[in-house]
């Protein structure tokens, strides 16, 4: 039993060094990182392989991780999304500001939007440039609010070698850090998209589960005109919010959750 133990526990480590790397691994690679012997884990990825988790390149003797695994993952990830507590307190948020709260989730280098509770929509969408539309993506302050700052650089590092903008204010990592900066200092960040869709995020990271490093963002998308008038005071009542929503879980999630962020 001790010695199956062991190798779930070595299963979900070498996962966790899969789902933060930014390109496929090879045995030595993460037999070093994990402290391992390298015939050790030559062992347990072929056994990965041989089970459809992981899938092998064998020019360049590297690992990724499967389309079923991946499926699997999603699927995972998808369901922190719809957790009591937090269907109540998405619906509280939209209850206050009108506005459209979703929940980003990290998955890898990239964030999954779980859920989104739509807020007013005034009329209908012609995609037309300008036009007061739903807001829906919000990577940047997702990542802004959720990432490491190695995971940030490595992205930006990517995304320069390839020519693709994280966003009109997300170029480089200097913008991203000021993003991060927002978060360490009141909790939360919040950017304007006057120019491009006239709608505002307001984010704030939050736990996901009883897992201390669970954790994703709810946000909320308003006018940038109301947001902008009414941000100390939503806010104000998120800090509120939050700190019942983190009681709720603990209560959900049992005792040994002490609360994630403080």
């Amino acid at each position: 039993m001790q010695g199956s133990s062991r190798t779930v526990g070595r299963v979900l480590q070498v996962l966790e060094q899969f789902s933060v790397s930014p390109h496929p691994l090879t045995n030595g690679e993460i037999a070093a990182r994990l402290r391992v012997p390298a015939s050790s884990m030559h062992r347990l990825l072929q056994k990965m392989t041989q089970l459809g988790f992981l899938d092998v390149d064998a020019e360049s003797a590297s690992y990724v991780i499967s389309p079923t695994l991946s499926g699997l993952g999603r699927r995972l990830a998808d369901i922190g999304g719809y957790l009591p507590p937090l269907r109540t307190t998405m619906s509280a948020f939209r209850a206050h500001t009108g506005g459209t709260v979703s929940i980003w989730l990290p998955a890898g280098v990239h964030m999954r939007l779980s859920a989104i509770l739509l807020g007013r929509v005034p009329g209908t969408s012609t995609n037309t440039l300008g036009e007061l539309v739903e807001p829906f993506s919000t990577p940047g302050l997702a990542m802004a609010t959720t990432y490491s700052r190695e995971q940030l650089s490595h992205l930006t590092q990517a995304a320069r070698r390839r020519g693709v903008q994280l966003g009109r204010r997300f170029r480089t990592m200097r913008d991203i850090t000021s993003a991060v900066q927002q978060v360490s200092k009141r909790g939360y960040a919040v950017g304007f998209n006057l120019r491009s869709d006239g709608w505002g995020i307001i984010a704030w990271p939050v736990p996901m589960s009883a897992d201390q490093q669970r954790h994703g963002v709810i946000a909320v998308g308003m006018h940038v005109p109301e947001l902008r008038s009414r941000e100390q005071e939503i806010a104000a009542f998120a800090e509120r919010l939050l700190q019942r929503y983190r009681k709720e879980l603990r209560a959900y999630a049992g005792d040994e959750f002490d609360g994630g962020y403080g």
